[in-house]
């Protein structure tokens, strides 16, 4: 059952009554996500581009649900009654001052990641959520996304790689364009100044900016940095990292970034130490995004893109009841190479000496696994964020729990906000338990 709005007397809606605070491309893309999900209707858009405000509410009209549109989301607050919850998809560094005002205006709140661009910011968050009551779901789409469900059954479950002994993530993205707006949809220079912008670069181009956001590392990487910590059952004890502004001009936070994180994890009765990397790169798509995790059993590697990764099992390694009985026969790998080492005549080669290894490439090491293709799930055909959003709503009505409630966001933020600040800081952080609670 949807919670009473807050006008009490009104009759309960069959509905989930609900508000869009930034409607600009992130914040449309939830949009349309939530328009295939039944039982949800949109009541207000809010946002301080007009542009935004008419693209938004012109999907809404299109799909039968014209909606009030609201330029500051205090408005927005005081004169909607009968809404049940709002997404926020604002820049990070309003994220904890619009979700604490819509938490203690009795809404419901989906809140894009990152929390906050600080500890703090992401810490006040939680204290509201706790303090009224009204859920909060981080937006960590991994986490109600049901390959990624499959993949942690594998690892504990199945025990697919054994004991986990090291982690690997990356989010390569392809070359950065700024992007533009016509002229004649430009907002009012006061506008943009009385919402904390110099100008409308700053706000188009927010995420590359430190007043508004914590850079790539924080944005891309946090999600990988969380599936980590969620897989591993664990938060970061300590971190370093390394990173700047090494290709933009554009930019005033780092453009590339690795991190390498230590936990404690805990398999068998036994804890000892996992080290894994995050990396980040904003100038090639070279690779994509992963995570791997590797064991003594062997290796998983799980993406986003559902057509990437795969589980590799050590021939050495028992057979599982899941695996097929043939398995150690059926997976061929590709045919090994002569194992010769060939070295150069000496005696023929000229100026400059180059010391060459000849020898000709051995597949010898790819028959050391038993290979199976990406995973996969049922009903695992939506767009990754659905999932997310049904768990919110689902939750809201109390047929559910949330996957990433503030509690577990919390614990995401810090570990990728603490690598930022170990990069800032060119230094090892060792990170106590206290820190990822509020």
């Amino acid at each position: 059952m949807c919670p009473a709005p807050r006008n009490q007397g009104s009759r309960m809606p069959e509905d989930i009554h609900l508000a869009l605070i930034g409607a600009g491309r992130h914040g449309r893309d939830l949009l349309n996500y939530c328009l295939d999900i039944p039982g949800v209707r949109f009541r207000a858009v809010c946002d301080i581009w007009p542009y935004s405000q008419r693209y938004a509410a012109g999907i809404l009209k299109r799909r039968g649900q014209p909606v009030a549109v609201y330029e500051d989301y205090r408005d927005m607050l005081s004169r909607e009654k009968d809404l049940h919850a709002a997404i926020i998809a604002t820049p990070d560094v309003f994220h904890p001052e619009q979700a604490v005002a819509c938490l203690r205006a009795g809404l419901h709140v989906y809140l894009e990641k990152e929390m906050a661009i600080t500890v703090e910011g992401a810490r006040q968050v939680v204290r509201a959520a706790r303090e009224t009551g009204r859920l909060v779901q981080v937006g960590r789409q991994h986490r109600s996304n049901p390959r990624y469900h499959a993949a942690y059954e594998f690892i504990h479950e199945k025990q697919a790689v054994g004991r986990i002994t090291n982690v690997f993530a990356q989010w390569h993205g392809h070359k950065r364009v700024p992007y533009k707006w016509p002229e004649k949809e430009a907002i009012p220079p006061e506008t943009l100044r009385r919402y904390g912008y110099n100008s409308m670069d700053e706000h188009r181009n927010w995420r590359w900016f430190a007043r508004f956001s914590a850079g790539e590392l924080v944005n891309l990487g946090a999600h990988q940095i969380d599936v980590l910590n969620w897989f591993l059952r664990a938060v970061p004890k300590g971190v370093m990292a390394s990173g700047g502004l090494d290709y933009y001009d554009f930019y005033d936070l780092h453009d590339v970034a690795q991190c390498v994180l230590e936990w404690d994890f805990t398999w068998d009765g036994a804890t000892k130490t996992v080290r894994g990397a995050e990396r980040v790169n904003t100038t090639t798509d070279h690779g994509g995004f992963y995570e791997v995790f590797q064991g003594d059993q062997g290796y998983l590697e799980i993406s986003e893109d559902s057509n990437k990764g795969g589980l590799c099992r050590n021939t050495d390694a028992p057979l599982r009841p899941w695996e097929p009985k043939d398995a150690v026969t059926a997976i061929v790998a590709r045919p090994a190479g002569p194992s010769v080492e060939i070295l150069p005549d000496l005696d023929k080669l000229t100026d400059p000496v180059i010391d060459l290894d000849l020898r000709p490439p051995s597949w010898e090491w790819m028959k050391t696994f038993r290979r199976y293709p990406p995973i996969k799930a049922a009903n695992s055909d939506k767009p990754v964020h659905w999932y997310h959003l049904k768990n919110f709503f689902d939750a809201v009505r109390g047929e559910a729990k949330l996957t990433c409630p503030a509690e577990v966001g919390l614990q995401g933020a810090v570990s990728a906000l603490k690598a930022v600040e170990a990069m800032a800081l060119g230094r090892r952080l060792d990170l106590r338990p206290e820190d990822f609670i509020a």
